[in-house]
């Protein structure tokens, strides 16, 4: 876990012990080839640029998953859809984290019905590691 922004306080050692316990929570198991898994909070400008970079489009999005195993996730992005949602940020940034990981797992959220269950699965996996 690497925290590379300022712009949302984020306690990152609660999110790593809750990162940690996800992990034997997931529905599917983690591709063999990823040996670590690497959480990156970034800023919204790193997270637009990244987002340029990778997938053509240069605004900011929440989270960024990477096959090879690193996640980035904008708090500043969590805060701002945590507020609409009625969630906490923390809770919101946990949600982009289990997010990267379940694409890690193979869920994809590329056609409406994949995003769907997706969420669904989310939603419950978030659930399950609140209630650790």
């Amino acid at each position: 876990m690497s925290n590379q922004q300022n712009e949302v306080p984020v306690r990152v050692r609660l999110l790593q012990q809750r990162l940690k316990a996800s992990l034997a929570l997931l529905p599917r198991a983690l591709p063999r080839h990823l040996t670590t898994i690497q959480f990156v909070l970034v800023d919204r400008a790193t997270m637009a640029q990244v987002h340029a970079s990778f997938l053509g489009d240069p605004t900011e999005t929440d989270v960024i998953t990477f096959p090879y195993g690193e996640i980035l996730i904008c708090p500043a992005v969590a805060k701002a859809q945590a507020f609409g949602y009625g969630l906490e940020v923390e809770h919101e940034v946990l949600l982009y984290c289990l997010h990267g990981l379940l694409h890690l797992a193979g869920y994809d959220d590329v056609t409406a019905a994949q995003a769907k269950q997706m969420a669904r699965v989310q939603t419950q996996l978030l659930k399950r590691v609140l209630a650790e």
